[in-house]
């Protein structure tokens, strides 16, 4: 599985090198053409859409818009809920109840409606999904970067640190993050799959990645309204997020089974 989900972030990100068409190309006399294992053309292998547009090209295009937006976000989101999560867990008393009475406010609201509402209101550029994905998803490591602190703050290392006059930001540097450094990689990988699908549901509904720009889910909502005759302009796209989502969720799986000391039958290879 991790092979499929190698090749298909290569070929995202070399498709501008390897081939030179243009996915906003139309070509009206070739619209709406079928695949060409169902009579369809050799040079449009996955069809074109209503304006001609060859779409394997557009969804390798619309895949490097998609990981693109959902591993940036990730980071974002990593990035700030750590910051957060360290400042709770480690400084406790009135941080903590602050940290944690944002973090509770965060997690009530559904992620959906915050995209939702942030997207009407700023734009749907892809710096502004990448941060709109981040700052929706944020609350979920600070909530685990918290709990890992505080179980280990008072550890005698730690306080070896402190009574030999080390400084927070030492103390954070060398002692804490190494040691939260595994759950927050499982925990970020499983993380990238709900992201993808939150991209792909904003843009599927109109508020997420605009024409020319191109993503799995704008292709899938530009398809949906030829799914009688042309199903394969929504059906492919989809299937590209469900592998996609698949792969990640398993690699995510292993990464648990490899780096959680507490899980002793760990697996003895890597999914491919």
């Amino acid at each position: 599985m991790t092979v499929g989900l190698g090749a298909m972030i290569l070929a995202a990100l070399l498709v501008p090198v390897l081939v030179d068409r243009d996915p906003t190309h139309q070509e009206l006399r070739q619209r709406l053409r079928a695949p060409a294992f169902l009579g369809g053309k050799a040079e449009n292998f996955l069809g074109t859409d209503q304006l001609g547009r060859d779409v394997l090209i557009r969804m390798v295009y619309a895949t490097r818009t998609t990981l693109l937006i959902s591993f940036s976000g990730m980071l974002v989101a990593l990035t700030v809920g750590t910051i957060l999560g360290v400042v709770a867990g480690l400084y406790g008393g009135w941080p903590d109840q602050i940290a944690t009475f944002i973090i509770d406010a965060n997690l009530s609201i559904p992620f959906m409606l915050i995209a939702l509402l942030a997207a009407s209101v700023f734009g749907t550029s892809v710096t502004i999904l990448i941060l709109i994905v981040g700052f929706t998803g944020w609350s979920g490591f600070a909530r685990l970067v918290r709990g890992q602190i505080m179980s280990i703050r008072r550890m005698s290392f730690i306080e070896s640190s402190n009574a030999l006059g080390a400084s927070d930001l030492r103390i954070i540097a060398e002692h804490l993050l190494p040691n939260i450094a595994s759950s927050m990689i499982v925990y970020g990988t499983m993380r990238i799959s709900a992201f993808i699908l939150l991209e792909s549901s904003v843009s599927f509904l109109g508020l997420g990645i605009q024409p020319p720009s191109i993503s799995l889910g704008l292709m899938v909502s530009n398809g949906r309204n030829y799914l009688v005759n042309q199903w394969w302009l929504a059906v492919f796209p989809s299937i590209v997020i469900m592998l996609i989502v698949f792969q990640i969720s398993l690699i995510g799986d292993w990464l648990r089974d490899v780096l959680d000391p507490k899980i002793k039958d760990r697996g003895k290879g890597m999914p491919v």
